[in-house]
């Protein structure tokens, strides 16, 4: 039972200082903030006693959203995530009744990557180009040997590349921990001779707008979308680079370890229903065979005999 309800506006004030305390991004508490405020609004809670909130509400705001031809089942979970995570919170606070709160099912579709022959088109290095589409295939070449999210890849700056020992220093992850990674010899030269195209400092963005600041992420979106285009790609989603690495780094090595690792996750499982998501069987083939390898041993004799 609830022990002390309090106004639902300052629960939402105790919830969101919480989380700003637990490292959460802005960028990150403002999806939560659209989420939560449209519960708020479907139920005209505006000017609610956190005790008002049951499993009644919760389900009409399920039921309003499946009314909604704009969201579709994945967007509706999502929706429901954020709910279900600030009521739980109500909940351990005593600031409203315990309930179950359940996320409503919806069909998974197997997430398409790039293929190989859109990434040839892709990687190979243009002939001829501009500034801007010089600077979207040095960046899609990085991303392709990688896996780096969009956020950590536009914060790199040029002194984070440690060329002797083939190495990344990423400084901006998901999961507010620094992350390495291994920079094979051919990006490596990609990138060396572009930071002297651009004539880059060590304290420049790797990719940097022409003042030198920090490029934009729409602006990024926007040169690689032309690039493809371009070359009559009709797939232009950065973070579809990121899946391609995935599905074909485990196709070819078989360790989800190294690759939870790369991807900056939290956990092994997050990384398997990352590849469930991409449609990747995680059954692993063995060379090992026991019979073989011990056929040698003798083994004890029997009386009489047993047809197998």
């Amino acid at each position: 039972m609830q022990e002390k309800a309090i106004k639902l506006a300052d629960a939402l004030k105790y919830y969101y200082q919480d989380k700003r305390a637990e490292n959460i991004k802005e960028s990150t508490l403002n999806t939560y903030k659209m989420h939560i405020d449209y519960f708020i609004e479907v139920n005209e809670l505006q000017d609610a006693w956190t005790d008002f909130i049951n499993l009644d509400l919760y389900d009409f705001f399920i039921e309003e959203m499946q009314e909604d031809d704009r969201k579709n089942d994945v967007t509706i979970a999502t929706y429901c995530r954020s709910v279900r995570a600030f009521i739980y919170w109500l909940q351990d606070n005593h600031y409203t009744d315990e309930f179950q709160v359940k996320i409503p099912k919806y069909q998974q579709r197997v997430k398409v990557c790039y293929t190989d022959e859109e990434l040839e088109k892709i990687l190979e290095k243009p002939e001829k180009c501009s500034e801007v589409q010089y600077q979207a295939w040095v960046f899609i070449n990085l991303i392709c040997a990688t896996a780096l999210r969009l956020n950590s890849a536009l914060d790199l700056k040029v002194k984070d590349i440690i060329e002797k020992e083939n190495m990344l220093v990423v400084n901006t992850t998901k999961n507010r921990q620094g992350l390495t990674l291994y920079l094979n010899n051919d990006i490596l030269k990609i990138l060396k001779k572009y930071i002297g195209l651009f004539e880059l400092a060590p304290d420049d963005y790797l990719f940097c707008k022409g003042d030198k600041g920090r490029m934009d992420n729409d602006t990024m979106k926007d040169y690689v979308r032309k690039y493809n285009r371009r070359l009559g790609i009709e797939k232009t989603s950065i973070h579809l680079f990121r899946h391609t690495f995935a599905k074909n780094f485990y196709k070819q090595e078989k360790d989800i370890y190294t690759l939870s690792k790369i991807l900056d996750h939290s956990s092994i499982s997050v990384t398997e229903q990352y590849l469930r998501d991409l449609g990747v069987s995680l059954f692993v083939e063995s060379s090992y065979n026991p019979q073989q390898k011990f056929a040698q041993k003798k083994t004890a004799k029997r009386r009489g005999k047993l047809k197998i």
